[in-house]
């Protein structure tokens, strides 16, 4: 075999030096490289050690390692590493040094033992790569997953994880407080097991679309069992976690307890749809349901009818005996005419002394006939009220459907046709609706056309009624109330001409006459040098309804110069049945600076789960719920929860009717900060609030100064 020439020896060994030098070129550039003898004395670095470590050559070389310790590692960490690449064997790891200007980095570190012949090593190289941001990255994940941890071991919501099957695979401390039971044995378990079975197929649900990715998070009310058997509500927050393969296996739950709240919202609903004198179903609740009964009843081709019942005389009672007896006398007549009536049928206060009947599945008018002599007779039996016996009656209009009409309102309408008609022949009787009945009394022409009259010629004035922050004695604003002096018939009653005006369109210039007298003059109090304050005119649902109210109103502010945010509409309650177009009409008034009022709060349409929706700044407690506040438990218990309810959505509480100390310090014991009443004031003239306007900063002076 023939030996290789001396060139072909050189030739190769260049290629191998080569070959070693392109190979250190590569690790130079991407990688901290260093070499120290035996004894870790630092033989050589590259470019990049210096770089990072912020040393020159000089400085390094002759040096060993300790010159970048940080003191970050342990004795032990160091001597683990020596006994490893002392023994020959490459170590791996990762070290915190530290530079020449006293910052820290990191390095994942490989060190390789140069062994001699005897197979001990004579010096090692070290190759380093920076993972300082990494290590910066994975401190702050474990900075932020123990404030996480931190925040859902100390927070009084019950924060979950758990997998798709419902398993708990963490749960926080505050489970156990709220439910009563060890942690321990919680996490052992499902949390179907501690869902109420009506609500774990809507969960179960639920958890089905995030896993499919069909929503991105979700926010649910169900109820939880506690050890004791009792059930909470919760209000739930869930999301899903996305593993690194974009995989949901499991969900962050955040549960809230709303069970006071809940309570309150439920006594609200009950508000929202019975009459609180009387307990029975209110008008809302009458017209959802008869509603619902003329649809069953085209359906099947059957008859229902419609009593409207008003109390005979009942102003007299008032007016004799005082309102607490009256109250009596309603609740009795109430009580009374339910038991006049079937199972199925449906008997509802409308306001006033005025009931209402849904009878379905009628017969004819024989079985009208007997019902309505019925409750005539139950009538009959003599109650003691004042000392005295008194004998109720009550006067019945009623329309049967279909014959007198086929939808809801015009059945409601002309069974009050049908009523008026049984009083105008002398009461205490009952009427079927007949067409002839429609023709408008002769007052009730008289009174519009002089309704007309007193417009064009503003025949009218407004006294202003006091607001008050009853916590510091303060006036606060003032509210404009129309009053119509008729030079012949006298003073005529808002609750008899303003609701001719609803049914007439009248309401609209006299509304719009009605702001701007009340901003005209509230701008010229503030010119007078008055503490600004807040005026509150009504508005109807009629003028609220109208295209053009916003540009109006905008119009009567520029006009007469009063800011907007002096100026707050109250409105009825009777706005939610069209709350789609309420809540955007309410809306952009706010947004011009105007304050949102919802007036008589719990007496007609009201439902909590509405004022939710609503842009209102302010709710006013009807003075039916204050009237007896200092003596019916049950009055009391319904102010704190629209006061508690109010607070949850930061929606200010005004108290209407306040007459007397007592009432006032259930108030202020309650938290209702503000009110309004005959306490403070009756409703003032002109002249007469400009009066109490300077009594008022006397007052403050006054007590400022004693302060």
């Amino acid at each position: 075999m023939p030996v290789p020439s001396k060139n072909v020896e050189d030739n190769q060994l260049e290629n191998i030096l080569k070959e070693l030098t392109d190979v250190k070129y590569a690790i130079d550039q991407s990688s901290i490289v260093a070499i120290t003898d035996h004894q870790g004395k630092i033989l050589y670095v590259n470019e990049k050690f210096c770089k990072i470590s912020k040393y020159n050559e000089e400085e390094l070389l002759g040096e060993d390692h300790c010159i970048l310790n940080s003191g970050y590692h342990s004795r032990e960490f160091f001597k683990q590493m020596w006994a490893t690449i002392g023994s020959g064997q490459i170590w791996k790891g990762e070290i915190r040094n530290k530079a020449k200007d006293g910052s820290f980095y990191w390095v994942d570190t490989t060190i390789v033992p140069f062994l001699n012949d005897l197979g001990k090593p004579y010096q090692y190289a070290s190759i380093r790569n920076d993972i300082s941001l990494r290590k910066k990255m994975e401190e702050e994940l474990r900075e932020s997953e123990g404030k996480y941890r931190l925040i859902a071991e100390n927070s009084s919501d019950l924060v979950s994880v758990i997998d798709q099957s419902g398993s708990f695979l963490y749960m926080s401390p505050s489970h156990a407080l709220l439910l009563g039971d060890e942690l321990a044995k919680l996490e052992s378990g499902r949390i179907f097991q501690w869902v109420h079975e009506e609500d774990q197929l809507t969960l179960s649900e639920e958890l089905k679309l995030l896993a499919a990715k069909k929503k991105v998070s979700s926010l649910l009310e169900f109820r939880i069992k506690t050890n004791r058997g009792a059930y909470k509500d919760t209000e739930t927050k869930i999301n899903p976690v996305i593993d690194k393969d974009g995989e949901i296996k499991s969900f962050v739950l955040a549960m809230r307890d709303i069970t006071e709240r809940k309570k309150s919202e439920r006594m609200i609903y009950h508000l929202a749809y019975h009459d609180t004198l009387t307990d029975l179903p209110n008008r809302r609740l009458f017209m959802n349901r008869l509603r619902k009964e003329v649809d069953h009843a085209k359906s099947y081709s059957s008859q229902l009818a419609v009593m409207f019942i008003d109390l005979d005389r009942f102003k007299f009672v008032n007016d004799s005996w005082g309102h607490e007896n009256g109250d009596f006398i309603l609740t009795e007549a109430a009580r009374r005419i339910k038991n006049s009536l079937r199972p199925s049928d449906l008997v509802a206060r409308l306001g006033g002394d005025e009931f209402t009947v849904l009878l379905n599945n009628v017969s004819g008018m024989e079985e009208l006939d007997q019902i309505a002599k019925r409750i005539h007779s139950n009538f009959q039996e003599p109650l003691k009220v004042a000392g005295e016996h008194y004998t109720l009656s009550c006067s019945i209009g009623i329309a049967l459907f279909p014959v007198n009409g086929e939808d809801a309102d015009e059945l409601l309408n002309k069974a009050d046709t049908a009523l008026y008609s049984v009083k105008k022949r002398g009461r205490n009787g009952y009427a079927l609706f007949k067409p002839e009945m429609e023709e408008k009394s002769l007052e009730r022409i008289l009174l519009e056309n002089e309704l007309r009259k007193a417009i064009e010629l503003e025949h009218f004035h407004i006294d202003y009624q006091p607001k008050m922050d009853i916590s510091k004695n303060q006036l606060i604003g003032m509210e404009a109330l129309v009053r119509w002096d008729h030079p012949e018939l006298g003073r005529i009653s808002p609750n008899k001409f303003i609701p001719v005006a609803e049914e007439t369109g009248l309401i609209l210039p006299l509304g719009e006459w009605i702001l701007r007298r009340g901003c005209r003059q509230n701008k010229e109090w503030q010119n007078k040098g008055y503490p600004p304050l807040k005026i509150s005119v009504n508005m109807s649902v009629r003028q609220l309804a109208h295209p053009n109210i916003i540009e109006r109103i905008e119009e009567i502010l520029t006009e007469t110069g009063l800011e907007a945010q002096w100026l707050e509409l109250e409105v009825t309650e009777s706005v939610f049945a069209d709350i789609d177009h309420a809540a955007d009409t309410l809306q952009r008034l706010r947004d011009i600076g105007i304050h949102i009022s919802i007036d008589d709060f719990g007496t007609g349409y009201s439902s909590f789960s509405y004022i939710k929706y609503l842009p209102v700044d302010t709710l006013k407690i009807d003075a039916s719920f204050i009237r007896d506040i200092h003596q019916n438990e049950e009055s009391q218990a319904i102010v704190q929860a629209v006061l508690t309810l109010a607070r949850t959505l930061g929606i200010n509480v005004i108290a209407e009717g306040v007459e007397s100390q007592e009432q006032l310090d259930v108030l202020n014991e309650d938290g209702c900060s503000q009110g309004q009443g005959f306490l403070f004031s009756k409703p003032l003239s002109g002249e007469d609030f400009e009066t109490y306007l300077i009594e008022a900063a006397e007052r403050g002076q006054s007590e400022k100064a004693d302060g």
